[in-house]
């Protein structure tokens, strides 16, 4: 930023130093230099005017916003050193006429260089939407790990391992975070940027367009952002064909373009004519070719299009001179051409020589041009005309005639006098500059060329020597005179007498209008503005009647201000208690000068002064415009500031986001701000506060969107630790949602459109309206959510029953389901049903299911007609082995292999399972598992060297546990055998028992009652026993330290292995069989010594186990599927905050992508099989359905929600702001 302050200094002075001008480089100027500056020259440093030219002035526009060239003169005129005309400012341009100045002020402490202090001392602010998302991310982040840390905890307690906890920690707190977050931020803020930079805004800070949306309050300068910061002709006056004095459009936005004058009036002509030869501007038409350096000429002419969509005509012909005389060749150039066929404005001047002029002064107040009706005045025989310029009261006392519409004189009379000053005050009161024009015909016999024309002053005359209107100033100076009193200026100095030449009349011809219109798009948009709750406050460096005038055109002011109303009260001579008394008191409008308020202004009178609705702040400078956006921020409010000069970059700094100028805007402005208007209009910062909306709006419908899934992710852990069910969602599809199929759905809310009533919602309360609030996580959590969960959780049954898992297996049994399911063999209770074997034929021996266990044959329960499963249950693991692991010599095929090592992992016993038949409990794989698309023929006679040992080593490799630890996840599982606790107790369990550690929780009760008080004495299960039966009673709270392994093993001696008496578990079903090349119901088996023959395998019934596992599996794939078909309905309700999907429309063709994306990805990573690693599983079609009616419930439940929100909150205008509101409803 200092680097653009530094390229505001010239390369070179002009400097006398010692009596000798020289050149000097502008770094090395000085205190008490005397600097030389001419027409064009850059102010080298802050200086005090000690002499200066006539027409000296200075363009203080980056300064104070002033369009108009500022005279200098020699005298103090103010006390503000602003305000003053003997001082011109670092960085300045003089734009005419010449002066010395005294260097009073370099470097730091010139006016710019305080500037330039405050705007690097200016601390930038934390953007709304930075301080939104740091709120978001707090809020999610401690859900997420107290959650995450909470079923970590409760994992451990319920005897998982450790890394097995850790990954459902991370599961639970991957499910609480959108990932989706960054990339929708991103992708709005960027999107947003792209659609500025088509309406004619450049987004520097990104953030900083979301900040535009929340904006409550816009300090706008009014030079070139509320105006064109172009001087236009708006209006004219001539006397019209019944020679009466009237105003006449001229085609400007002022007028709307519309156009009344007469171009073939002689009285037009004449004015025209005046204007353009009193005048010293000239165009600048060339501009030079890149490539072949030569000058083309440009068009004179373009239309432009502005960033509101709006076109605007723009001269692009360059004016050289005075704002003011530029406006008149501008009208000029186009008015030649068309009444009298005059191409261009240095044509008639060429026909026209001058021959005398009196340059414009600020204290006169008008100027003089002499020309003859020729190229040559030297040879020119006709009369010279002279033409003056200046204030319309300065002309209209030097005027004695006026010129009729057919170019003819006539005299002014009383009424036309009248007129004239009527047409000044009512165009003046419009915020226009008025300037009145005169003529004179001079006999060529009398002003010649030989005349020797002179302003007075060589004469030592007050007037100059040729006819100037100045016979009332004569006759005051006569009688004064004539009184013998001296007649002297307002400054108390001695007039010269006026030279007697100076008397005649002149021709008044009439007035030209000018001013800096309003842009077409600013009405519009600062009623949009305060529609939507923001106020629009003028900030600007102009005169307050200039800002008042504009700010009234645009719409900042609407009502009177309390002077206004005083006067009106004063006109209708009202006091209080009148009928039509108003009391000032109540204005809502306000006008305050700069001079008003002060740096250290109490906040109890800023408070009353920003109270109003309507404010407009005059003649400040950059200091007091920083003093009001920190005052504006005080009250809450989000303050965007306009600006395009250098003064106005401290304030850009400090206010939430800084707008600047692209046009007019300066370097430093422009590195100052957060975003550019390309295009220097109002309207476009409107656009922006849409956008603005619109960011937040998207952001809050992605978190939303995304947020609604939490539920649904969240709850499958909770009915697993709670209400003890399988798992119904893995960590792994969680993923899969939220890095999957929720993803490019919550990114394409940022391409959603704008609601229609955006602009109608008050600006956004940041201590309120926050990125996520209360009611946003009421409806994502307890509404949506829990449906969507719902939705997933009936899905998950629908699919376990299909596969012959109703319910009632599932929760409110003897409980254990979810601890052990897919890991243990599970045991039911039937209530009729038979026994079939894989192809469904049913059981030769009639087995009854309600008092006998299935054989290997017949190893499937059917329900039949009437069978029903009444209550499920594992058997306890009743031997808990030592905390060490296995041996290096582990193999477990192997029973001689195995000892009391089992890294403290509880076990069951073929006594438990003893204990749950003496309860009519048998093993249970349901025929419904048969018919399923994942059943295999093979799981009854499973090979267990193929596929149990290779399955563990998956699983440890998967977990980073790859070696010895492969063993521990086979003792989480289905044994590979049977323990016999019977057999390592030498057949007594009397007083061996200890506290089972899994009987305490709650969760296993129903397994700690299975296997209470079952006597082995009283059984003849132990009766094949070697010696005696086994004696004891089993109890649930009590485990065992030792146990035999059985596998059916036996060694080439004809011993089990193991221990002999593992021989008397050959026949149970729950142990190992043995077949000769290969596996299989059908096999020829292997006794005794045959087993440890080559040849032969271990085969196991698995079916009971891998049903259960394929169908939680499947299960998980339709609860996975469930939440991607409701969140169909989550998309569209998340569309929009308030209207009806059929208000808001499908238009968003992102977003019907992400409809297709995330069915087209889930039915792909359903049915393609390398990603079924996943967890996802080739769901049969039907169970695509159970999500459909949930979904189609979502959406219908969240329509009538917005319906009832529409119909009970009405819209309501306020009358004194122009703002929308609406009465809270339901």
């Amino acid at each position: 930023m200092m680097n653009e302050f530094k390229a505001m200094r010239p390369p070179k002075v002009k400097v006398i130093r010692e009596g000798s001008k020289m050149l000097i480089d502008s770094s090395v100027v000085t205190m008490g230099d005397l600097v030389v500056l001419e027409q064009g020259d850059l102010v080298p440093a802050d200086l005090r005017v000690v002499d200066c030219s006539p027409n000296m002035c200075v363009d203080n526009s980056s300064l104070t916003g002033e369009s108009e060239p500022q005279k200098r003169k020699c005298e103090c005129t103010h006390d503000d050193v602003l305000e003053t005309a003997n001082l011109c400012f670092f960085g300045t341009q003089v734009p005419e006429g010449s002066c010395k100045g005294i260097v009073i002020k370099i470097g730091d402490d010139t006016v710019i260089g305080r500037i330039a202090s405050l705007a690097l001392s200016t601390d930038t602010e934390q953007t709304p939407i930075n301080r939104e998302i740091e709120h978001f991310i707090h809020i999610i982040s401690a859900i997420a790990i107290v959650l995450g840390i909470s079923f970590f905890a409760a994992s451990l307690a319920r005897g998982q391992d450790a890394i097995v906890s850790l990954v459902f920690m991370i599961g639970i707190i991957v499910a609480n975070v959108p990932e989706g977050l960054l990339a929708t931020v991103t992708v709005c803020l960027t999107l947003t940027a792209k659609r500025m930079y088509t309406k004619k805004v450049m987004v520097k800070n990104l953030e900083g367009v979301e900040t535009l949306g929340s904006t409550s309050c816009i300090c706008s300068d009014k030079t070139g952002t509320l105006t064109q910061n172009i001087m236009t002709v708006a209006q004219l006056v001539y006397a019209d064909s019944d020679d009466q004095l009237k105003i006449q459009d001229a085609a400007s936005s002022f007028t709307k373009g519309i156009r009344t004058y007469d171009s073939t009036s002689q009285a037009f002509h004449q004015l025209l004519v005046c204007s353009t030869l009193c005048n010293t501007c000239y165009f600048e038409k060339h501009y030079e070719d890149e490539v072949s350096k030569k000058k083309v000429l440009l068009p004179f002419k373009k239309v432009r299009q502005q960033g509101d969509g709006t076109s605007i005509e723009e001269i692009v012909w360059n004016p050289v001179g005075n704002a003011s005389e530029g406006a008149m060749i501008k009208f000029a150039h186009p008015a030649l051409n068309e009444s009298l066929d005059i191409k261009d404005i240095e044509d008639l001047r060429k026909m026209n020589a001058k021959v005398f002029d009196i340059p414009f002064n600020s204290k006169k107040k008008y100027q003089v041009h002499i020309h003859c009706k020729s190229a040559d005045p030297e040879t020119d025989k006709n009369d010279r005309v002279l033409y003056m310029k200046g204030a319309p009261e300065r002309i209209f006392v030097r005027c004695s005639d006026y010129c009729a519409s057919d170019g003819s004189i006539l005299p002014i009379t009383e009424n036309i006098r009248k007129s004239m000053d009527m047409l000044q005050d009512k165009m003046g009161s419009n915020g226009l500059r008025v300037l009145g024009f005169a003529m004179k015909s001079l006999p060529v016999a009398d002003f010649g060329a030989g005349y020797a024309w002179s302003d007075g002053r060589e004469e030592g005359m007050s007037t100059p020597n040729f006819p100037l209107g100045e016979f009332s100033f004569i006759e005051k100076f006569n009688a004064a005179a004539s009184r013998n009193e001296p007649l002297k200026d307002d400054k108390g100095v001695l007039l010269q007498p006026p030279h007697p030449a100076s008397a005649p009349g002149l021709v008044f011809l009439g007035m030209m209008a000018l001013v800096d219109p309003p842009r077409e798009a600013v009405p519009g948009a600062v009623s949009k503005c305060k529609t939507a709750g923001i106020k629009v406050i003028m900030v600007t460096g102009d005169h307050p009647g200039t800002a008042k005038a504009i700010a009234y055109k645009v719409g900042i002011l609407w009502g009177p201000t309390k002077e206004d109303i005083i006067k009106i009260n004063e006109e209708n001579r009202s006091s209080p208690g009148d009928a039509d008394y108003q009391d000032p008191e109540s204005a809502q409008a306000i006008v305050v000068p700069g001079w008003e308020f002060s740096d250290d202004m109490g906040n109890d009178k800023w408070n009353s002064i920003l109270e109003h609705p309507q404010i407009v702040f005059a003649r400040t400078s950059p200091q007091q415009k920083l003093i009001i956006v920190g005052n504006c921020q005080r009250l809450g409010h989000i303050v965007a500031v306009t600006g395009d000069g250098v003064n106005d970059s401290p304030a850009l700094k400090k206010a939430d986001i800084g707008i600047a100028m692209g046009i007019a805007g300066t370097p430093v402005t422009k590195n100052a701000a957060d975003m550019i208007l390309l295009d220097d209009n109002f309207a476009s910062i409107v656009a922006g506060v849409e956008e603005g909306r619109l960011i937040f709006d998207n952001l809050k419908k992605s978190i939303c969107y995304t947020l609604t899934s939490n539920i649904p992710e969240i709850s499958p852990f909770l009915c697993w630790i709670t209400m003890d069910t399988p798992m119904p969602l893995s960590t792994v599809l969680i993923l899969a949602i939220d890095l999957g199929t929720d993803m490019v759905p919550a990114i394409s809310m940022a391409y959603e459109d704008a609601e229609a009533d955006i602009m109608k919602r008050p600006p956004r309360n940041a201590k309120v309206d926050r990125l996520v609030t209360r009611k946003l996580i009421f409806l994502a959590y307890l509404q949506i959510g829990v449906m969507q969960a719902m939705a997933g959780f009936y899905a998950w049954m629908v699919v376990l029953n299909d596969y012959g898992f109703p319910p009632t297996v599932l929760m409110g049994n003897p409980s254990g389901t979810g601890m052990f399911f897919g890991d243990q063999t599970m045991y039911c209770k039937f209530r009729g049903g038979q026994y079939v074997d894989f192809d469904g034929r049913i059981d030769v021996e009639s087995r009854d299911p309600e008092k006998q266990p299935p054989s290997r044959r017949y190893p499937l329960w059917d329900r039949g007609d009437n069978g029903y499963v009444e209550k499920c249950t594992y058997p306890q693991k009743i031997f808990r082995g030592r905390k060490a692991q296995p041996r290096a010599s582990f193999n477990f095929r192997d029973a001689d292999t195995y000892d009391q090592r089992t890294f403290s992992l509880a076990q069951p016993t073929i006594e438990s399972i003893w204990a749950l038949e003496d309860k009519n409990f048998f093993e249970y794989a349901p025929w419904r598992g048969r018919m399923s698309p994942f059943w295999n023929n093979k799981w009854v006679a499973w090979n267990l060297e193929r596929s149990e040992e290779r399955l563990a080593g998956e699983k440890a490799g998967t977990l980073g546990r790859k070696g010895k630890a492969d063993a521990q996840f086979i003792f989480m599982a289905q044994p590979a055998g049977v323990y016999s606790v019977c057999i390592a107790n030498a057949y007594d369990l009397t007083g061996r028992k200890r506290p089972h550690k899994i009987g305490a929780y709650s969760s296993l009760r129903g397994i700690v009652k299975g296997a209470s008080n079952f006597n082995l004495a009283d059984s003849n299960r132990t009766a094949n026993f070697p010696g005696s039966a086994c004696v004891g009673v089993l109890n649930g709270k009590r485990s065992y330290n030792h146990a035999q392994f059985c596998n059916g093993g036996y060694d080439a001696n004809g011993t089990a292995k193991g221990e002999p008496a593992c021989a008397a578990l050959d026949d149970s079903t729950a142990n190992v069989f043995y077949c000769k090349d290969g596996c299989g119901l059908d096999c020829l088996q292997a006794f005794g010594k045959d087993r440890s023959a080559d040849n032969i395998e271990q085969c196991q019934n698995v079916a009971s186990r891998l049903i259960q596992t394929n169908a939680n599996q499947h299960a998980q794939a339709a609860y996975w599927v469930s939440i991607v078909v409701v969140q169909w309905a989550d998309l569209l309700i998340c569309k929009t905050r308030w209207l009806s999907i059929r208000q808001q429309g499908l238009r968003n063709s992102v977003l019907n992508f992400g409809l297709f994306f995330e069915t087209l990805l889930a039915a792909w990573l359903c049915y393609f099989t390398p990603f079924q690693v996943l967890g996802t599983r080739a769901l049969r079609f039907t169970h695509w359905m159970p999500g459909i009616p949930w979904s189609m419930m979502i959406f219908i439940y969240d329509e009538t929600r917005k319906y009832v929100m529409r119909a009970t909150s009405p819209e309501v205008v306020n009358r004194a702001t122009g703002q929308v509101a609406r009465i809270p409803g339901w």
